[in-house]
């Protein structure tokens, strides 16, 4: 079932990869149970360390799922599952330029995905996008958390009217980085520009929704790359104030 093991990698290395390929082809479905520790060592003819190792790195990674008292069993893959590992990297990572790099991204993506929300979107779509720039004129200027957490909201219902769960895998972890950069932003302007920021912002939202209304494909791409601009401009402006 398994490969022998070589020289090339370190042993831990070598039985994670084994036993990763072993799921992939088949050989453990989901649910099943892998062997046991000792088996493994027996297999591998490795420590019981090595085989610690390899079964921790698989468990952080999502592919299996380690029971205490029962043993570790082959993890159902799924778009929620596989989100929560990317959330993890974008909460964790160190990189001081996550947030810009992240916004970057979003202007490759997002202007398509704007179109494409004008071209599917039901008017029960329209209905929930309306209420969120209801929600959001209402919102009180110095509840920034709360205005962060629309603004990201009205961003999540674009990409839900995709119907793709591969964009919502790749795009979630993204999307929520977005309050905390919001925070990052508002947390020393005065209300002056707090209030400008806002009014900004509801301005762009409100061309990119009534493109999407108007089944407007080339005018919402339009309007996203426009509201994408401003958004990276205001947080290089942010950076220069520290």
């Amino acid at each position: 079932m398994f490969s022998k093991l070589g020289q090339r990698k370190s042993l831990t290395e070598q039985v994670e990869e084994e036993l990763t390929k072993a799921i992939r082809s088949g050989k453990y479905l989901t649910g099943q149970k892998i062997p046991t520790e000792s088996e493994l060592c027996e297999i591998f003819n490795v420590s019981r360390t090595a085989v610690r190792e390899a079964v921790k790195k698989m468990s952080a990674r999502g592919i299996i799922e380690v029971r205490k008292g029962s043993g570790a069993y082959v993890s159902e893959v799924s778009v929620q599952n596989a989100s929560e590992i990317l959330n993890m990297f974008f909460e964790l990572s160190s990189n001081k330029d996550l947030i810009l790099q992240t916004i970057d991204a979003r202007q490759i993506v997002e202007p398509i995905l704007a179109a494409r929300a004008a071209k599917n979107r039901s008017d029960h779509h329209i209905d929930l996008l309306k209420k969120n720039m209801e929600n959001m004129r209402s919102c009180a200027l110095d509840a920034t958390k709360r205005e962060a957490e629309l603004d990201n909201d009205f961003h999540n219902k674009l990409l839900s009217i995709t119907g793709n769960e591969v964009l919502e895998l790749l795009l979630g972890p993204i999307f929520s980085l977005m309050p905390k950069f919001k925070a990052s932003v508002f947390a020393k302007p005065t209300s002056g520009n707090l209030l400008k920021a806002k009014n900004s912002m509801l301005e762009h939202h409100e061309n990119i929704l009534r493109a999407i209304v108007l089944k407007d494909e080339v005018g919402a791409s339009e309007a996203m790359k426009n509201h994408l601009l401003e958004t990276r401009a205001n947080y290089v402006q942010s950076i220069k104030q520290l």
